[in-house]
Parts: C-alpha cells; sequence; structure tokens
C-alpha cells in the first residue's frame, strides 16, 4: 500500500504593513498566541528565538503539542522552524518577509500537515495579515 502524500502548504501574501510589523506578529508570544488560536485556543509558543534553540507549542492545560527547533533566523526576514514528528521525518514550517517597493510579501510553506491542520493554516495566515495591518495603522497614526 502507497504512503499517504501529507498536504503543503505554499502562500504568498501582500500585507500592508512593513516589514517589521509582520516579523513582530510572527515572534511575539502574545500576537502568536491571537494567530495560533486558528491551530488551538490559548496554545502558547516557548522558545528563545535564537538558531538552534528548541521550539515548543504548548497547550493551555501545559501538554506539549508541537516541538522542534528554530533552523534559520534572519530578524525582519526569514524564520525557519524544523520540528520533530514522531512516526514521520522531520517538517519545516517558513517564513519569508520580502520588502517590494511599498509593499511586504509573506511567503509561507508548511509541510505535514492534514486536513485540519491545512485549514487552520490558511485562517492563521488570515490573522497575521491582519494583525500587522492592524498595528500598522495604530502605530502609523501616532
Amino acid at each position: 500500500m502507497a504512503k499517504r502524500q501529507m498536504p503543503t502548504l505554499k502562500r504568498t501574501l501582500e500585507i500592508h504593513a512593513p516589514p517589521t510589523e509582520v516579523w513582530r506578529v510572527l515572534t511575539n508570544p502574545e500576537l502568536i498566541r491571537e494567530w495560533a488560536a486558528a491551530y488551538q485556543d490559548g496554545i502558547s509558543i516557548r522558545t528563545s528565538w535564537r538558531q538552534g534553540e528548541p521550539v515548543t507549542w504548548k497547550a493551555p492545560d501545559g501538554t506539549t503539542q508541537a516541538q522542534g527547533a528554530i533552523a534559520a533566523i534572519e530578524p525582519g526576514r526569514l524564520l525557519k522552524i524544523d520540528y520533530d514528528a514522531d512516526a514521520r521525518a522531520a517538517f519545516p514550517d517558513t517564513f519569508e518577509i520580502v520588502a517590494k517597493e511599498d509593499r511586504t510579501w509573506l511567503n509561507v510553506s508548511a509541510d505535514q500537515l492534514d486536513e485540519d491542520d491545512l485549514k487552520a493554516a490558511e485562517e492563521a495566515l488570515l490573522e497575521i495579515k491582519s494583525l500587522a495591518e492592524e498595528s500598522a495603522q495604530i502605530r502609523g497614526a501616532r
């Protein structure tokens, strides 16, 4: 029997916010909690945001939901997390921020998603875009 291929997410979002705001949404624990709620309410991330350091997603009850390590990090430009998998090979999530003219593009790829995670990832990306744009408006209004 052939092994079933898990869906891969590859998206590019145009975000009307500076790259610094997009980066902040991707790495600020409070903002992460907002967009990661698409996966599970109350989920949080624990990491030092340094290459090679562990990444752990925790449910509100303290159980570990996913874990891995920072595979690559370039503040304001690139975040790649390699996750451990129980019975599968490790799989990455990659966020690349590209500034072009007066726009910011977020290129995202994630592997080994089941259908529920794929749907949650799509919702999370829309929330990332919304949070970055709202934050840019608020900070720009000062």
